[in-house]
């Protein structure tokens, strides 16, 4: 770990994150979702460092409003939308694409219905359904019913199906992904020999992983062993102490990792066993 806090003093980093599950708990409603006071006063002391960007699948106003610190680089719907210095950009998506998604959209739901106690998140770029409160019987029924729907559409539809941490979600599909969308905010920020930095916990954070396989360092929140990341902690609250680390030039021993860790040997390959950064 020391080692990995040295590079990124010495180089300077651009840190990306994930909200759900990286910055803020997983909660029933995505609605609830909150950072607490520590990770806000970490995060806040790395926006004063080095660039930040925040890559969610969140609405880009959601996020905005949800992290409310100036100076940050907010990138919604999974990257399909994103903001630097005040201006707005989002990805055109073709037309046949939009019009298969907003059928698909319709049917799902429909099907939603069927289940009162599921969240419902209708986004403009997504639809999001949480099943995290559905009983074990009802989710496979509500999961078998999804999958079916999805499956009408062929490829050339290009819709996106996302079923990961209890929540099934679907996207306009399209060639830019959260991992472009990362590397092109690493790309318009990053000066001279900056690390790339990038934290997430889902299925879309493996387009990041992969982007930066080589020429970052990628961590996952949680272990994983079909992960592309390089590194993972066990727990979120291992978050909030790499960025106290990474942010705290002065006394690096303010907020100290355990010592013991253990490096893999080939990772961010699916298989292999990646680096535990920390033992919480």
């Amino acid at each position: 770990m020391d080692s990995i806090i040295a590079r990124i003093r010495n180089r300077g980093c651009v840190l990306m994150l994930d909200f759900d599950g990286v910055l803020s708990p997983i909660v029933k409603l995505p609605s609830e979702a909150r950072m607490s006071s520590a990770t806000r006063q970490a995060l806040t002391a790395c926006v004063k460092k080095m660039p930040v960007a925040i890559i969610t699948g969140r609405t880009l106003p959601d996020i905005e409003k949800r992290v409310g610190l100036r100076d940050v680089i907010y990138a919604g719907s999974h990257g399909l939308e994103w903001k630097i210095d005040g201006r707005v950009h989002r990805k055109r998506i073709y037309q046949k694409t939009l019009s298969a998604f907003e059928v698909a959209r319709r049917s799902l739901l429909r099907h939603a219905k069927l289940f009162p106690e599921m969240f419902v998140e209708n986004k403009s770029y997504g639809l999001a359904l949480g099943y995290r409160s559905l009983s074990a019987a009802q989710a496979r029924r509500f999961r078998v019913g999804a999958t079916d729907i999805v499956k009408k559409f062929d490829r050339t539809s290009r819709i996106r199906v996302i079923d990961n941490l209890y929540t099934f979600e679907i996207m306009p599909d399209s060639e830019w992904t959260k991992g472009d969308c990362a590397r092109h905010i690493y790309n318009t920020t990053a000066k001279g020999s900056a690390l790339a930095i990038y934290i997430g916990d889902g299925l879309t954070d493996e387009d990041a992983f992969r982007v930066f396989a080589k020429s970052g360092i990628t961590i996952r929140v949680g272990k994983s062993h079909t992960s592309f990341a390089q590194y993972y902690f066990q727990l979120r609250s291992g978050v909030n102490r790499f960025l106290h680390n990474i942010s705290d030039d002065t006394n690096p021993q303010k907020h100290p990792f355990q010592k013991k860790f253990t490096l893999a040997k080939g990772g961010g390959n699916p298989g292999t066993s990646t680096a535990f950064l920390e033992k919480i």
